[in-house]
């Protein structure tokens, strides 16, 4: 007869007799210290040469937009740098940088909170570093993990704990990447990396714990990042030129700052051309019709 050693969190949670390892964890709490390095070793993805600075971007056309973007009550500023060059008889090429430093230093207050807070685990993250490196985002910080036992099934929210089993900070590491879809940036996680430590840390690993944290961890990055897309906009006055993106990912600015590079194309159609010359008209760099 086979003999099941890793009950389930769920299990674990609803419990009402409480083993001893765990009875003696009551009074026991790990703290694991949060290794950058090792952390952004462990991860799959690697970054690969992608440097950029807005002058890679000026075009015989050239132009600067400051703008911002809404998120969790704030309004986060980003500059858009962009060029454009004659690409075809018909068609003109456009490339842009995304300059997104500033909301880089908000990202620690920005990005950090509480997960879950369910009967039985609470997870708290806490960002300490965002950088580009290559073509990756890496962020470096810990989660805070508590395990309780619920009081009974029925039992919801924190109003239904009872002891807690484990308390202890996990390490972790990502690797996020932007990409372009339907004219807009988004941000997916490439990777994941959570580092328990010491006894607790092996606990944490044999009853599940760990899997369970990244889940939660990958579940809210989820949400936020199809919450916080970024859509570039063309200043009022060449709106129509309308450009199509079809390509983009990110790229790092001087020492680790976060940029996101965006190429593709703006039709120049007679419709084009006639809503650009209305736009000169009005301004007055053209005369109109004496």
């Amino acid at each position: 007869m086979g003999i099941e050693l890793q009950p389930s969190l769920a299990e674990l949670g609803a419990r009402k007799t409480v083993p001893f390892a765990f009875v003696c964890l009551l009074f026991f709490a790990s703290c694991a210290t949060t290794n950058p390095e090792l952390l952004k070793s462990e991860l799959n993805a690697r970054p690969s040469a992608q440097n950029a600075s807005p002058s890679d971007y000026a075009g015989e056309v050239q132009f600067s937009i400051s703008n911002k973007i809404p998120a969790r009550g704030k309004n986060l500023p980003y500059t858009f740098n962009a060029g454009i060059s004659s690409a075809t008889s018909t068609r003109l090429g456009f490339r842009g940088l995304l300059d997104l430093r500033e909301i880089q230093v908000q990202a620690p207050a920005l990005l950090s909170g509480t997960l879950e807070q369910s009967c039985s685990l609470n997870v708290d993250f806490e960002l300490d570093d965002a950088r580009a490196s290559g073509d990756l985002i890496e962020l470096v910080g810990s989660v805070d993990v508590e395990l309780y036992r619920c009081r009974n099934e029925e039992s919801e929210g924190t109003n239904g704990r009872g002891v807690r089993f484990i308390s202890t900070t996990v390490g972790i590491a990502a690797a996020a990447r932007a990409n372009v879809q339907d004219q807009c940036v988004h941000f997916d996680l490439a990777d994941v990396v959570l580092q328990p430590t010491g006894f607790v840390g092996g606990l944490v690993n044999l009853i599940g714990l760990t899997e369970r944290v990244e889940e939660v961890v990958l579940t809210k990055a989820k949400e936020f990042t199809e919450e916080n897309v970024i859509c570039p906009e063309m200043p009022s006055e060449l709106s129509s030129l309308n450009p199509v993106f079809d390509a983009g990912g990110t790229r790092e600015i001087g020492d680790g700052g976060i940029g996101v590079a965006l190429s593709g194309s703006i039709d120049t159609s007679a419709m084009t051309m006639m809503e650009l010359l209305a736009v000169m008209q009005s301004r007055g760099i053209v005369g109109g019709a004496g």
